[in-house]
């Protein structure tokens, strides 16, 4: 994790090391916190979406000489501030549920074409672990 905002990554990596022993992943994840310039213009390179949200994940599904890799999670963190706010959440909530919301597309869980077997699993996991 990293970025010019400050976080507790101890906090979340506690709990993120328990999520990924449960989902069993054994993958290398880089999560990375950036503004809403960098979030728009990676939504628009990758998605073609001329806007900036709240979450991208890019999976790489790779063998690297140095361990598997299965990819990068990019949060913009003044939308989830805006959005901690708006479910009355803390920002702490809000961007532990959104790096819960990466992992699971990293592992292939897609909340717009399954039965709401994501949101489900999400919900569990960050009730469970934060």
């Amino acid at each position: 994790m990293n970025g010019n905002f400050n976080i507790e990554q101890p906090f979340y990596l506690e709990k993120l090391e328990k999520i990924a022993k449960e989902l069993d992943i054994k993958g290398t994840i880089v999560i990375k916190l950036g503004d809403t310039g960098e979030s728009k213009a990676l939504n628009l390179k990758y998605l073609e979406r001329d806007y900036p949200t709240d979450i991208l994940s890019f999976p790489f599904n790779e063998d690297l000489p140095d361990g598997f890799y299965l990819g990068d999670i990019f949060i913009c963190y003044p939308i989830a501030k805006t959005q901690a706010e708006e479910n009355n959440l803390s920002i702490e909530e809000e961007l532990f549920t959104l790096m819960v919301h990466g992992i699971l597309h990293l592992c292939e869980y897609d909340h717009e074409t399954d039965a709401g077997e994501m949101p489900a699993l999400q919900k569990r996991l960050v009730e469970k672990y934060f």
